[in-house]
């Protein structure tokens, strides 16, 4: 038996290896996000005119464009309104320096770096007219700058939109992690860009995260990248993987939405990099810069049938999610995820993989429609039909045994029920047909009423009928005493008519018996009063 440290032993490592198993970063939990991340790069366009008042007063007027920062976001309205970090639309570098170190280099023809940092030179004239150029623009300048900054956002679509969507700042923050809320100026007038689901808060369960960044502008073979971080502790703004976290920040990660894989929304965006914190910006702050804004973050029509199509997408019902995902790209043809997802799903269809298609099963029994009537209208009824049956069953045994009228006598051929019974068992002497070409036991007649309990098969074969001599007969031959047949049994088929003899088709019976009928198409026996023939179905006056 085991020792007790054994067993723990043994239960630890066991624990271990389903660790990875019970890792809470379900598959597909980010699906619901992906669609709505965007890249967001901006600029500035400087136009900065330079005064040179050395004698006659001169001007000399440039235009630039300076990259500020790139980074990550992601649309929260189908008309594209999206959030991102403060930093990526006002950087720290100011551009006015940048344009005035160009434009300085390039009119007095001196060695000035073209970059973000304040220079001085040897010439003390020179050096002072410089100084006056830089920021901020006063009485004594001697440039005079105007700075416009670009916004463009990349969505993530397939095919992606030529040089992004035009955007403008609607507000910004006072530090570089605050929310930024842009809107675009062209590309959301119909309601139709994919969004994010967003949360309200960080709540203290959340623990497991996927940082969702753009390192470089989305398409169907550069999707969003998914990191997997955690919180420590859960719900906290600290990060785990710190180190992670930095290396994607510079990599193009500031504004990338964290998405709680628990409720597979967005909880918060990050931000850092480029000698700036590692900062964690949660829900809360993201909606009240939108209210701020004026704006009310919401889910569009697209977003409504994607997620209607993940729930048969991931539940592996791959023959019923293509029409849904169908449906998407007909209100959304550049929708990258839903393209994707329908690529697989028909490879897929009505494979073994497909959940929708299992065996082949019989076919369930149609359910039969329940009566409202209460059970004992169905008794009563019963007992009433089953009341009938008796007495029929009474009456047709009463007809069957009633005796013939005087002078007259009934067809021995015609049981008490009018049908014809076949002259003997299939093979006996006198049947019809012979022996050797006797009829399958299924069209032998059989015998009801009263008459066929006494029949050979029942009571077994009749005495013989006692015989009597008749002196009119030569050679003292005897007559038998009753030429009927015994009770019970069919009258004999007609014999064959002696050579040169010919018997009518229906000979005429006695007075007072049943007029006698054979069926013209296989020529068995047909019952008083019938129309058709009782074994092959002939009409009996054809």
């Amino acid at each position: 038996m085991p020792r007790l440290h054994s067993v723990i032993a043994g239960l630890g490592a066991l624990s271990a290896l389903a660790a990875p198993l019970l890792h809470p970063h379900p598959s597909g939990s980010t699906d619901r996000v992906t669609p709505g991340a965007v890249r967001v790069e901006s600029s500035s366009h400087v136009r900065i005119t330079l005064l040179d008042d050395r004698g006659v007063i001169k001007q000399m007027a440039r235009d630039y464009d300076v990259d500020l920062a790139k980074g990550s976001g992601f649309t929260v309205t189908p008309d594209g309104v999206v959030v991102t970090a403060t930093q990526i639309v006002q950087a720290t570098d100011d551009p006015r320096v940048y344009a005035a170190n160009r434009v300085f280099a390039e009119y007095f023809k001196v060695k000035i770096p073209a970059d973000f940092k304040r220079h001085s030179l040897g010439d003390a004239d020179l050096d002072r007219r410089l100084q006056s150029c830089y920021p901020p623009q006063q009485t004594d300048s001697t440039c005079i700058a105007d700075v416009t900054t670009n916004v463009s956002v990349f969505p993530y679509l397939d095919p992606p939109p030529p040089g992004g969507l035009p955007a403008q700042i609607l507000t910004s923050g006072a530090s570089p992690a605050s929310p930024a809320v842009l809107k675009v100026t062209k590309g959301g007038e119909k309601q139709s860009l994919p969004t994010v689901p967003l949360g309200t808060t960080i709540g203290g369960a959340v623990e497991s995260l996927d940082v969702m960044s753009l390192p470089g502008r989305p398409s169907a073979k550069t999707p969003p990248k998914l990191d997997t971080a955690h919180l420590n502790p859960p719900g906290s703004r600290t990060v785990k993987e710190r180190d992670k976290v930095l290396k994607l920040l510079d990599a193009g990660a500031p504004g990338a939405a964290l998405i709680d894989d628990g409720r597979s929304e967005v909880v918060g965006f990050v931000s850092g990099g480029g000698g700036e914190p590692e900062t964690i910006t949660p829900a809360d702050d993201i909606r009240s810069a939108l209210v701020a804004a004026g704006v009310t973050p919401r889910r569009g029509p697209v977003d409504v049938v994607y997620e209607n199509a993940l729930a048969s997408y991931h539940n592996k019902l791959y023959t019923g999610a293509i029409p849904a995902l169908q449906q998407v790209l007909n209100l959304r043809p550049d929708h990258a995820v839903a393209a994707d997802h329908l690529r697989v799903a028909q490879s897929k269809a009505g494979t073994g993989e497909d959940a929708g298609v299992g065996p082949t099963a019989r076919p369930a029994a149609v359910e039969q429609p329940k009566s409202s009537l209460p059970p004992y209208v169905w008794a009563a009824g019963g007992v009433v039909v089953l009341a009938l049956l008796v007495v029929g069953v009474v009456l047709l045994r009463r007809r069957g045994t009633k005796r013939p009228a005087a002078g007259g006598q009934t067809d021995p051929g015609i049981d008490g029920h009018g049908l014809a019974a076949q002259g003997g068992l299939a093979g006996e002497a006198g049947s019809y047909p012979p022996k050797e070409n006797s009829w399958p036991p299924y069209a032998v007649t059989r015998v009801f009423g009263a008459e066929a309990a006494r029949s050979p098969e029942v009571v077994g074969p009749a005495p013989a009928a006692p015989v009597a001599a008749d002196a009119s007969l030569p050679g003292g031959q005897a007559r038998p005493a009753d030429p009927s047949p015994p009770r019970g049994h069919a009258h004999p088929a007609d014999p064959s008519p002696p050579a040169g003899q010919s018997y009518p088709p229906n000979p005429s019976p006695p007075r007072g018996q049943a007029q006698l009928k054979f069926c013209t198409q296989c020529g068995m026996r047909l019952g008083q009063g019938h129309r058709f023939c009782g074994f092959c179905g002939n009409p009996t006056d054809s």
